[in-house]
């Protein structure tokens, strides 16, 4: 995932690489803990009981909950989403775009299943030209506006990703989702002042997000602030402890800020958690170094 690097400073990592990490705690879509788009109380119960049960690793049960949720109130946009990424998860992702392209036929002019189809699709020129559909037929749709950013991110063409971005929270003031691609683009530019405002704006506004702070880690470390980037750090894996990146990089911030001891125990958690992890050579060096 990530390309181990030949730096002379650690740090130089926080300056280079960014975008990798970024994608796995946070796709365009990663469902921020916003307010969920039904007044439908029965889809949102049975919402919340698939998130319980996906927690489980119960793929058929959450499926059929997601199900239910979505039957209740077809309209209930992060079931849609939470039932798409529950099929992806397990490599049936070629099933939802069968699915949403005949719920897209059956209802041609709806501005969310031209999103939700175009979400589905791999190519990009086609995804945006479903997403640009949606904001044809209903130009406040921001998920569709969200959509487009997110597709440019991922192609970094971050130019056109941030007017896009821009665009999502003129429409959606807020939107954690926007902000924290925005902010991401701002640290691959190295430009971490820019980015810092916008994470510390999205963690005011959710603080139950993994890759805001690990983003603010990265901020904090791109302008030296090295303690302050540890508290991100720990905040990030307080909410994602399995993810064994945010204990690699743990380990850089106390290294940079010369607390040497919890750097080794945050690189050889990190070496616990992932032995063969294409960084685990670089973290076998850092723990050597260190331990000189």
């Amino acid at each position: 995932m990530f390309q181990t690097l030949n730096c002379t400073r650690p740090h130089a990592y926080f300056l280079l690489c960014t975008c990798s990490l970024i994608l796995v705690l946070a796709s365009p879509f990663r469902l921020s803990g916003q307010n969920l788009e039904s007044s439908n109380p029965r889809a949102i119960s049975l919402y919340k009981e698939s998130l319980q049960l996906a927690e489980q690793d119960k793929f058929n049960e959450t499926i059929e909950k997601l199900r239910q949720a979505i039957k209740a109130d077809p309209n209930f946009i992060q079931a849609h989403l939470r039932y798409m990424d529950a099929f992806r998860s397990v490599g049936r992702g070629k099933e939802v775009v069968t699915m949403y392209e005949n719920m897209l036929k059956q209802n041609p002019v709806s501005a969310l299943y031209h999103f939700l189809y175009g979400r589905t699709l791999s190519d990009m020129d086609a995804k945006r030209a479903e997403y640009k559909k949606a904001l044809a037929a209903e130009p406040t749709f921001y998920w569709a506006q969200l959509g487009i950013g997110g597709s440019y991110f991922m192609e970094k063409r971050y130019d056109e990703a941030i007017i896009a971005l821009n665009k999502t929270l003129e429409l959606k003031p807020g939107l954690v989702d926007a902000i924290r691609l925005l902010a991401g683009i701002y640290l691959e530019k190295s430009m971490p002042h820019q980015a810092r405002r916008l994470l510390e704006e999205a963690a005011a506004i959710d603080t139950t997000d993994a890759g805001i702070y690990f983003r603010l880690g990265q901020a904090y470390s791109q302008l030296e602030r090295f303690q302050s980037a540890e508290k991100a750090f720990l905040k990030a894996i307080a909410l994602e402890p399995d993810e064994p990146l945010m204990y690699y990089y743990l380990g850089l911030s106390r290294e940079i800020g010369n607390n040497r001891q919890g750097a080794l125990e945050a690189y050889r958690k990190f070496l616990n958690m992932a032995p063969d992890h294409e960084l685990a050579q670089s973290a076998k060096k850092n723990i050597e170094k260190l331990s000189k």
